[in-house]
């Protein structure tokens, strides 16, 4: 089937090309020929994954690719299945053996990940199938009050476990050259940013990152002394997942580093600002981010623009959610100087 509409594709384009349509016809199909394409590619790979999953009692039924190198299997006889893709079998090794722990200790609220059938290599990926928890209809999200406390909740009973938890050659996480990188960035792609936002607007937040890197260079002794836990890494909403039976779950430890469990609680906040009505009063209601209220280093990192920065730089990229990274940047713009204003003034206390 694939092979037809690729050689309809390619004989639409050729026959354009030499009568000289115009350049919109000339796009078309372009894009036709992209999509069959790739469409050629998933099929082959489909077909190849497919092989390599035999050793499974029962052949899937349906294959849906839900993101990037996550896929859904179902089977007429036996519970779905997520098949992960992995950029290396340590990786895959640390998060099966961190889930495992979990579990044996009593956290519950995460999947499984199978260690049978073994991993597989393909396209150098390593692949692994995990327990697939049916979700729920009424999903996860930073807009609705009670989740956020949820959430902010959930993610205090992961570290309570995770500390008695150890995992060998963790990455150690380190922010401060994690937000250099991001502002570098977001500098570099400031001509392009400049097109949609106010001068002044990208000189106050770029001003206000600076400001918070310098902070958090003078008090990073604040951030050593918190004992180090593992750290989910992730806080994004799509990683609390709410299951069927209404409890909510942690997933995707992709990103899991050695570190204070005070980065998760910055990286939570910064997930929820957008949200906040009135953030200099509300982002203090969660009881994980005020125990950090007197804390120098955890001040002058709030401050740092770090959702706003990370959706500029995927936009440059995707050119994807305009009137989102707008809101967050400008219309959001008054509320967030009342929270840095707030921020100032505690770390001058």
């Amino acid at each position: 089937m694939y092979q037809d509409t690729l050689a309809v594709s390619q004989d639409l384009l050729f026959q354009i090309n030499s009568v000289g349509f115009v350049h919109l016809r000339h796009s078309v199909c372009q894009r036709m020929l992209r999509k069959a394409m790739t469409f050629s590619r998933n099929y082959s790979f489909k077909n190849r994954l497919l092989s390599k999953i035999k050793t499974l009692k029962s052949r899937p039924e349906r294959m849906k690719r839900l993101q990037g190198n996550v896929y859904l299997l179902t089977f007429k006889n036996h519970p779905p299945l997520i098949l992960k893709g992995f950029t290396s079998r340590e990786k895959w090794y640390r998060q099966q053996v961190l889930t495992f722990l979990l579990k044996q200790i009593g956290f519950d609220r995460t999947y499984s990940m199978y260690s049978e059938p073994e991993p597989f290599r393909l396209d150098g990926m390593w692949y692994s199938f995990i327990e697939f928890l049916p979700p729920s209809a009424n999903k996860f999200n930073f807009a609705n009050e009670s989740n956020r406390i949820e959430g902010a909740q959930l993610l205090e009973a992961f570290h309570n476990s995770a500390d008695q938890i150890s995992l060998p050659s963790l990455p150690v996480y380190n922010q401060l050259n994690k937000w250099r990188d991001r502002l570098a960035l977001f500098r570099q792609n400031a001509s392009y940013i400049r097109e949609h936002i106010p001068e002044s607007i990208l000189e106050e937040w770029i001003a206000w990152a600076e400001w918070s890197l310098k902070g958090l260079e003078t008090y990073q002794k604040e951030i050593d002394q918190e004992a180090d836990t593992i750290i989910h890494g992730d806080c994004a909403h799509h990683n609390f997942l709410r299951k069927e039976d209404g409890t909510l779950a942690l997933i995707d430890f992709d990103l899991i580093a050695k570190a204070p469990r005070m980065i998760d609680y910055l990286q939570y906040a910064n997930r929820i600002l957008p949200h906040l009505d009135d953030p200099s009063k509300e982002v203090w209601k969660y009881p994980q981010i005020a125990a950090y209220k007197k804390n120098p280093a955890f001040l002058y990192a709030l401050a740092y623009p770090s959702d706003i920065f990370r959706e500029w730089n995927l936009l440059f990229k995707t050119r994807f959610r305009l009137d989102h990274v707008w809101k967050i940047t400008v219309e959001d713009f008054e509320k967030r100087m009342e929270l840095n204003k707030q921020l100032a003034q505690l770390v001058s206390k």
